[in-house]
């Protein structure tokens, strides 16, 4: 389970995560009704998109910075949420 978690822990702190969760905001808005064509769909769309971005971009310049690759950086977020059971028994 761990290693499935790892998994779609290091797509959704991806880049292309942004770009889905970005398509699945656009998604949801249709289905709710939103006008495509409505200052009142694009303006979520673009505030969200644009947000996901500079947290993204800040996020990859303090991994380079410290060396990381993507893969050190997903481990180190499941190890501080999910635990393994030594670990726990240990703290």
């Amino acid at each position: 389970m761990r290693r499935a978690f790892r998994t779609f822990l290091r797509f959704a702190l991806s880049p292309l995560g942004t770009l889905f969760y970005t398509v699945a905001l656009a998604v949801m808005l249709l289905i709710a009704g939103a006008d495509v064509h409505d200052k009142r769909f694009w303006l979520p769309v673009v505030i969200f998109l644009g947000v996901s971005m500079a947290y993204d971009i800040s996020a990859y310049v303090a991994q380079r910075r410290r060396g990381l690759t993507s893969g050190q950086v997903a481990d180190a977020v499941v190890d501080r949420l999910w635990p393994t059971q030594e670990e726990e028994a240990a703290g």
